[in-house]
């Protein structure tokens, strides 16, 4: 551990042989429990290092977003099970490659403010090395989600620990891309389906693609691959859908009540969301900026236990619980403008 201004923050403990290594191990059907348990120490403090380099990254976007009203900016960690997902899900890549184990959000109004902004990150004055961009406004994927990417490797001439094939992923987003990512969220969370993954209800995934198509339709940017890019049969396809299976009526009778840990968030600290599937119920634990290791413990110790006591979390920061709950609605199940969205095109 080493100390950096007045933070604490996690550093690599292990080599680049031994976190490829872990990476392997649980992609194994024939790995021991044990051999499991050792992979997952070297995961999680291969992410938790991510926390200061996605903290200088988010820092920089809270500048870019300074002098505009009505944007987000969130960072948040990757999940325990999401990572050993995409690791089993995609078997040729590997834990130290993989470009989202620490990823911030941006939200802005409109299509052209993701293009703006973008831009202006590429422009500006970081010595981050620059990997790639990946556009799924222009190339919608066929699940229908559509962000623009931006991955860097995080670079430091100053602190070198860090200097470890740290990548970041920035993900510009508008508000209606917004919500229909964080809806198809909650739909996953509570179906207990990875629809996030491509997997699940085949109706469920037609009902979210053809959202999407309407959405881009009114942003006037492409459809989403299989969708007819016409408004009038767009919508008629999703009533039938929608007639049959109901999922706006599903959606709409999610809802959560907020059970604070605390009588109160910290200003611009971290906050682990625990959302509990059976009693929908939202219990959030709060830190200072300066408590970044004891987040990620307490982080650690929850989502080992995640799956027996059937609950899901994230581990994020946001300048606000207003910004936090417009960052994170799935696990607020504040999906209500996905809904209104969606009926206005049924009504």
């Amino acid at each position: 551990m080493q100390e950096i201004g007045q933070s604490r923050w996690k550093t690599v403990e292990y080599s680049r042989s031994q976190i490829i290594k872990a990476g392997k191990v649980v992609k194994k059907e024939d790995s021991t429990k044990e051999q499991i348990n050792e992979a997952i120490s070297v995961i999680d403090n291969w992410r938790a290092a991510h926390a200061y380099p996605l903290h200088v990254f988010y820092m920089h976007l809270r500048r870019m977003a300074s002098n505009r009203t009505g944007i987000i900016v969130a960072e948040r960690l990757k999940r325990l099970d999401s990572i050993i997902a995409k690791l089993r899900r995609e078997q040729n890549m590997s834990l130290w490659t993989i470009q989202d184990l620490g990823g911030c959000r941006f939200v802005v109004p409109t299509t052209d403010d993701v293009y703006f902004y973008s831009d202006k990150m590429q422009k500006s004055q970081i010595r981050h090395k620059y990997i790639t961009t990946y556009d799924y406004i222009s190339a919608p994927k066929a699940s229908g989600y559509r962000s623009l990417h931006l991955v860097y490797q995080y670079y430091s001439d100053k602190i070198d620990i860090y200097n470890r094939n740290m990548l970041i992923e920035i993900q510009f987003r508008t508000y209606l891309q917004h919500i229909w990512a964080t809806a198809l969220e909650t739909m996953g969370l509570f179906t207990k389906q990875a629809l996030k993954a491509g997997a699940g209800d085949e109706d469920i995934k037609r009902f979210f693609a053809l959202v999407s198509s309407l959405f881009a339709l009114k942003e006037n940017k492409p459809v989403v691959p299989n969708t007819l890019n016409d408004t009038t049969e767009i919508i008629s396809e999703l009533e039938g859908i929608n007639n049959r299976r109901h999922y706006l009526d599903m959606l709409s009778a999610i809802r959560v009540a907020i059970d604070h840990q605390d009588s109160h968030m910290e200003k611009d600290g971290y906050s682990i969301l625990i959302l509990n599937y059976d009693t929908r119920r939202l219990q959030i634990k709060s830190f200072k900026p300066s408590q970044s290791e004891d987040a990620n413990n307490v982080y650690k110790q929850i989502e080992r236990t995640k799956a027996e006591a059937q609950i899901d979390a994230v581990l994020v920061r946001v300048s606000s619980f207003q910004a936090l709950r417009a960052a994170y609605p799935n696990y607020f199940s504040d999906i209500g403008d996905f809904i209104d969205a969606v009926k206005e095109y049924l009504s």
